[in-house]
């Protein structure tokens, strides 16, 4: 249901049109003169204005220039008995959305009004999305000081001063680092920097994307293409035309989905499923992964060619042990997020806080650290947070002291320090302490997931 102001000197007009529009359930506000419609104006603003031209006191045009001043989102459709082209032409530099003639046909109206009421909340969601994209990209930055940070900013500023007639024409961006440093936050922080802000901003995580699904979900498909395809579907690579693809834990995409990927990124056009015809790419890669790619590369579990055309700019990001400096800053950050979200404005870290946070290796990284103070925050019953001995009670829980994934002992004598059972014994160790966690032991042993998954296998080893 919308309110619509309907101004016109004919009475048996205005009732014809509020019958007509109430009918589908719009309820209208009647104006004979322009004093009347400034008045409705002043108390009721309108979903949309139907505006006669000849009034007795003012013209219907100088109606329609308030509302364009004081109302510039209602649409506004023009009508008359002394249709004219001069008169038409002025009414649509005015800003009305259209202009009919007197007598009107209902149906037509009924149509044209159903229209633009479709088009401004179209116009008004679209301003929405806008908004939000404006308030993301306010929101969105990266915390610290440490100069590795300072690097990271500096490189982003230079990314968004790139000349460029299309997204496909950005360089692709390779975000390397640990679980947890920001990298899915850093992809955000280069797409609000950048030209692209507007327009879209779509994130895939590679490693949850079922096989057998993962080029449908990329790339769509067409109706009909394969058991469940019941209809054409766009690929995410289409809904983030003109904006940014940002392709998290890159380093999991299956090897066959790898070629597909690299064929797209050279020749800028991509298939559906099923389908015959290219389609044009039009999107910037930005491209994440917690996995050495050099050593999967030489294991050949990831393309040494896609390696080298994701790795146009590549940006590693540091690990929350290399920049202890910046922990002061991102508790500080946290904890005006956590005091607004759970209504505890007075909350302040006490003395000993600061000490046990940079003391820890938090092997998590940021997002460790996050989710740590917000649970101190939770638990806190007094302002001042004071979580003693928190560094021995999160090693305590990962099973071995910070930032060491355990501590080994062998019986010489019984013979078991033999190097195959050093290893197996280090790797049930790492995976006690990662918490069965494959790719956190991979990295923390220096192997590659499928390196770490062919000695699993050969000494019988599954996660806990």
């Amino acid at each position: 249901m919308a309110l619509i102001l309907i101004l016109d000197d004919e009475q048996p007009l205005l009732q014809s049109l509020s019958l007509e529009l109430g009918r589908e359930g719009h309820k209208c506000l009647l104006a004979e003169t322009g004093r009347e419609a400034y008045a409705i104006l002043e108390k009721n603003p309108p979903d949309l204005a139907i505006l006669d031209v000849q009034l007795p006191d003012v013209s219907g045009l100088e109606v329609l220039r308030r509302l364009r001043r004081d109302l510039p989102e209602v649409p506004v459709l023009i009508i008359t008995a002394y249709a004219s082209v001069d008169s038409a032409v002025e009414a649509m530099k005015e800003g009305a959305i259209d202009y009919l003639e007197k007598p009107l046909d209902l149906e037509e109206l009924q149509l044209v009004v159903a229209r633009e009421l479709k088009n401004a909340r179209l116009r008004a969601e679209v301003e929405a999305f806008k908004w939000k994209g404006r308030r993301q990209r306010e929101e969105i930055k990266i915390v610290g000081r440490s100069p590795a940070l300072d690097k990271v900013r500096t490189l982003v500023e230079q990314l968004a001063n790139v000349p460029f007639e299309t997204a496909a024409d950005l360089p692709t961006v390779l975000i390397q680092g640990e679980t947890g440093t920001g990298k899915d936050l850093l992809a955000r922080f280069i797409h609000y920097r950048s030209p692209l802000a507007d327009h879209p901003f779509v994130q895939i995580n590679c490693s949850g994307l079922p096989r057998d699904l993962i080029e449908s979900e990329l790339f769509g498909h067409e109706k009909g293409s394969f058991t469940g395809a019941t209809q054409r579907k766009q690929g995410l690579f289409e809904v983030a035309s003109g904006g940014t693809i940002f392709l998290d834990e890159i380093g999991d995409m299956p090897l066959e989905m790898q070629t597909k990927l690299l064929n797209v990124l050279e020749s800028k056009r991509a298939r559906r499923v099923g389908g015959t015809q290219e389609r044009p790419v039009d999107v910037r890669i930005i491209a994440a992964t917690n996995r050495q790619l050099e050593e999967a590369v030489a294991a050949n579990e990831f393309r040494s060619d896609l390696y080298y055309r994701l790795k146009v700019v590549n940006i590693e990001l540091p690990s929350l042990r290399e920049r202890t400096c910046d922990i002061p800053l991102l508790i500080d950050h946290f904890l005006e997020d956590f005091r607004r979200k759970y209504r505890k404005p007075d909350l302040k870290p006490g003395p000993e806080m600061l000490d046990e946070f940079t003391r820890y290796a938090w092997p998590g990284n940021i997002r460790e650290l996050a989710h740590t103070l917000e649970r101190v925050v939770l638990v806190a019953d007094t302002d001042t947070l004071n979580p003693a001995g928190l560094a021995a009670a999160a090693a305590s829980s990962a099973g071995a002291p910070a930032g060491e994934p355990g501590e080994l002992s062998f019986d010489f004598e019984r013979g078991d320090c033999t190097l195959q059972g050093v290893e197996k014994h280090l790797i049930e160790a790492a995976l006690s302490f990662a918490r069965g966690n494959v790719s956190e032991v991979a990295r923390i042993l220096g192997l590659t997931r499928g390196a770490l998954r062919h000695r699993m296998e050969k000494w019988g080893i599954t996660p806990p």
